[in-house]
């Protein structure tokens, strides 16, 4: 991909459209901008103690702001802010509080908006026209990508592969809308001819929802062209995308992958905790078209700890940085599928090659490092915290016991999921 230019600063939002704030409001200030290069992380630090001392007013004075003031009335975002960021707020340079309540929470709309319009260009999208907002993980992101669909085409279905996640026809009940079920193909991406068929008993418009990485158990990919393409017979098309934690990553892959607002979504939704390895979910959904808008699903105003922490996160890498990570992870992932077919269990990788397929083994190294399984299988991903270290420790496992007969799937410890990674307290073995 081209990464693009930093834009200008986005237009106001039209009057009278819903979620205004979430969408072109709150401009971030120019020390807030996430850059190419890696920020001073000394910068960063500054800025979100200023941020700390801001919520800490703002919550003194809840009771005056509590419209304007984010999520005033869930906790003390001040000082969790605090802990994770390992901030002393008793130090001499600490600021002083600010004097102004609701300045938190322009603070967190500012740092909102820098991360928006930095995915923004990560997917390829025009900043004057994209909009959206920090979420709360994968769900809440697919749920507000749906309704931006529904809005759009009312009455038109959604259009679901059967491989998809049960997640989906869950938001799309809350929504109040038919789900019709695509047969998928034996790559587990959806089937264009099947989704064209069904389209074509169903006129008035059609709303599909496209997977990147992670449809099946080997990660098949929608075809955005010829999903949009083939729902077209219906009349038109919302195509929203569930990237999951490959938005992120897949700006960088080795393989070209067709994830982005270029490539044809209207809305997408991606997961940042995971690769970023934050202590709380999070995720940023974007909506690249005029006909609807992406609305909060909780209030009027983001989460300031989840807003801060991917803000901080993303602006101590930058787009070099984040670059360098995800190709760490493919290194790693190279790395994990030699030794593992060194060590006798014969590797195949997919999900853009950051999933790594072997024999299950015994059930005692399945439940110590919560390999997903699936059958005959186990599942790997080569994420944070996975390392060369921990790939050289499951090796050692590996080698001290058995492979599991074909047989019902193993059920992972609590923790563990269909593409786990290494739990962060198993990262040396």
């Amino acid at each position: 991909m081209a990464y693009l230019q930093f834009a200008a600063q986005p237009a106001p939002a039209p009057p009278g459209v819903p979620g205004g704030p979430a969408g072109f409001g709150a401009a971030p200030e120019p020390r807030e901008l996430i850059g190419f290069a890696a920020s001073d992380p000394a910068d960063t630090r500054r800025q979100l103690a200023a941020l700390v001392a801001a919520l800490r007013a703002a919550e003194q004075h809840a009771t005056e702001v509590l419209d304007d003031f984010p999520a005033s009335h869930h906790g003390d975002y001040a000082e969790m802010l605090a802990t994770l960021t390992d901030l002393d707020s008793a130090g001499p340079d600490a600021p002083a509080a600010a004097a102004d309540p609701a300045a938190g929470g322009r603070a967190v709309l500012g740092f909102e908006r820098a991360v928006v319009d930095f995915c923004t260009d990560l997917a390829l999208g025009d900043r004057r026209h994209t909009h959206g907002y920090v979420t709360g993980g994968g769900a809440e992101g697919l749920l507000v990508g749906l309704r931006a669909g529904r809005d759009a085409l009312p009455g038109a279905p959604l259009y679901v592969s059967a491989a998809g996640h049960q997640a989906a026809r869950c938001q799309a009940g809350r929504l109040g809308m038919d789900v019709v079920e695509v047969p998928y193909g034996r790559n587990g991406a959806m089937d264009p001819e099947a989704l064209r068929l069904l389209a074509a008993e169903r006129p008035g418009g059609a709303v599909v929802l496209a997977t990147i990485a992670g449809t099946a158990a080997d990660g098949g990919d929608d075809d955005l062209a010829a999903i949009r393409a083939a729902a077209r017979i219906a009349g038109p098309v919302h195509v929203h995308v569930d990237a999951t934690h490959t938005g992120l990553l897949a700006p960088f892959s080795p393989q070209p992958v067709a994830w982005d607002l270029r490539d044809g979504a209207d809305s997408l939704s991606l997961s940042a905790h995971r690769l970023l390895g934050l202590p709380v979910p999070c995720g940023v959904v974007l909506v690249g078209t005029d006909r609807a808008r992406a609305v909060r699903t909780h209030g009027s105003t983001p989460n300031p700890l989840a807003v801060a922490l991917l803000w901080s996160a993303l602006r101590d890498r930058g787009y070099d940085g984040l670059r360098a990570l995800v190709h760490d992870c493919y290194d790693t992932a190279r790395y994990a599928a030699d030794h593992l077919t060194e060590a006798g269990y014969r590797t195949t990788r997919g999900a853009h090659g950051l999933t790594l397929r072997f024999p299950r083994p015994a059930a005692a190294v399945c439940t110590r490092w919560r390999l997903a399984t699936d059958g005959p299988h186990a599942r790997l991903t080569a994420l944070p915290p996975l390392t060369r270290a921990t790939v050289d420790a499951l090796c050692r496992d590996l080698s001290a016991g058995i492979s599991q007969p074909a047989g019902p799937s193993f059920r992972p410890a609590s923790g563990g999921g269909r593409n786990a990674s290494v739990g962060a307290s198993q990262r040396d073995g």
